[in-house]
């Protein structure tokens, strides 16, 4: 540790040490960023359990998806779970949507696509894109709640104006073929492109076919 963040670290230490959950936290999450980070996990771990059992919903969070990929202690989604939801009821969107992916696939609590739609919602309201991208692909594929074209246009364009290719590539598909839109094909090529760059492989493919009628009209 060199420099302003050595400077940072040594006074966010002075404040943990008075057990302020937001000084353990800021704390927990300077040291993870450091180059030589695994050296400081366990105490990461530690400042993050305290700052968590004293309602910190940043730590709650992050302890969730420490326990997720195992980050400095060992993976087990049902603790996870735990921390997330306590997060979540906080209204930490994104405790609300790792929460959600979990409900939804039965990842240390029992599927429930209901709740997993709830909660989803909960994040997507707050902005959180990821949830936003699939409150979308619920409400176009009927999942956890009805079917509605409708809704799932609004949610998956909001996604996609933050930059969500997933999202992009669904709303290009949607004017190409004029699902719950007015068929526009320069929308369908607008959204495609930007899908694309992104990377997204199936939007190049549809708009590398789109761009093929075309020619041959």
């Amino acid at each position: 540790m060199v420099g302003l963040k050595a400077n940072r670290i040594d006074r966010l230490r002075k404040r943990a040490e008075g057990r302020d959950p937001r000084a353990m936290y800021a704390l927990a999450y300077h040291l993870a960023t450091l180059s030589d980070a695994e050296a400081y996990r366990a105490e990461s771990v530690e400042l993050l359990k305290s700052a968590a059992a004293k309602g910190d919903e940043r730590a709650q969070y992050a302890l969730g998806t420490w326990y997720i990929y195992g980050v400095g202690v060992k993976k087990n989604y049902k603790t996870a779970c735990s921390y997330l939801l306590s997060s979540a009821k906080q209204g930490y969107a994104p405790a609300q949507s790792y929460l959600a992916v979990a409900l939804e696939n039965g990842k240390g609590v029992k599927a429930n696509k209901e709740q997993a739609a709830k909660w989803y919602r909960k994040a997507a309201e707050q902005g959180d894109r990821d949830a936003q991208r699939e409150l979308a692909y619920n409400y176009f594929h009927g999942i956890g709640l009805k079917p509605n074209v409708k809704a799932a246009l609004f949610w998956a364009r909001k996604a996609a104006k933050k930059g969500d290719a997933e999202s992009q590539y669904s709303l290009g598909a949607c004017y190409e073929r004029g699902l719950g839109v007015k068929q526009n094909q320069r929308l369908a090529v607008l959204w495609y492109q930007k899908a694309v760059e992104q990377g997204h492989k199936d939007a190049r493919a549809a708009l590398k076919e789109l761009n093929k009628r075309k020619r041959l009209k």
